[in-house]
């Protein structure tokens, strides 16, 4: 009986072990296979965004005369697209101004003391948290993100592939246009909040936009960030507002509308 006992509790232990294998080796193929979906889908969203990348350099160059419309024309400056696939161009002049202890364009500057008067106005509180970042820091902050993942992955591979859903590299951030502003802290909850029920109905009416929504990950490549908007003018908010688009999407309409050459 203490043989069959012994050889039983033997059998458990092997079985367990066969089982933590497996699991440890599916967790692996699984792991390895979201990365590298994922490098994937950035590839191929990068070729299907070649017109948008045409689209944003022909922006930067439009003027009344090109025979674009006069939105795309006098806020061509605001439309600059900098994400994943296009990288901010090495003589960019972000225009900067000091308020509120940092830096924004100017542009983007005059826009939000507007918008936070009309919210100070309704009894509600903006503050900006972040703007501008020169490539040097958004090279720091990248470097952190891709340490805080080394420790959940084992490759430095799988740990920047997720590092990069977060925090852009730099040269592909849009802070470093001045363009950009993280309000009210960098809280995942944010969007619980009256401060950002106020923006969702007033943001376009001052020019800014919700930058990575929920509902558009698979287009921008960054993960949800309530608390990140982008000035690109306020004739070009509402527009994207109205039309439910985000600013590639919105490059890719004003393209195939003509509306830039």
């Amino acid at each position: 009986m203490g043989n069959h006992k012994k050889g039983f509790r033997n059998f458990l232990f092997v079985f367990a072990g066969f089982v933590s294998v497996f699991v440890f080796f599916a967790a692996c193929v699984i792991t390895f296979l979201e990365v590298y979906s994922y490098r994937d889908s950035r590839e191929e969203a990068a070729n299907a965004g070649a017109a948008s990348s045409g689209v944003s350099s022909a922006a930067s160059a439009a003027s009344p005369s090109s025979g674009g419309t006069s939105a795309a024309a006098s806020t061509d400056k605001n439309l600059i697209l900098v994400n994943y696939s296009h990288k901010l161009p090495d003589n960019y002049d972000p225009d900067l101004i000091t308020v509120y202890e940092v830096q924004i364009n100017r542009r983007a500057a005059a826009a939000y003391e507007k918008m936070n008067a009309a919210a100070a106005a309704d009894g509600i509180s903006l503050w900006i948290s972040s703007a501008y970042r020169s490539s040097e820091r958004q090279s720091e902050l990248f470097q952190e993100e891709i340490e805080g993942y080394s420790k959940s992955y084992s490759s430095p591979d799988e740990a920047e592939a997720y590092a990069e859903k977060s925090v852009a590299r730099p040269g592909y951030s849009e802070h470093s246009t001045g363009l950009a502003l993280d309000l009210n802290g960098v809280r995942d909850d944010f969007d619980t909040t009256p401060a950002f029920q106020w923006l969702d109905e007033h943001a376009q009416d001052y020019g800014f936009i919700l930058r990575y929504r929920k509902d558009k990950q698979e287009i921008t490549k960054i993960k949800y960030e309530p608390w990140h908007y982008r000035y690109v003018g306020v004739e070009n908010a509402r527009m994207m507002k109205e039309k439910d688009l985000c600013l590639e999407e919105y490059l890719d309409f004003l393209q195939k509308k003509g509306n830039v050459h």
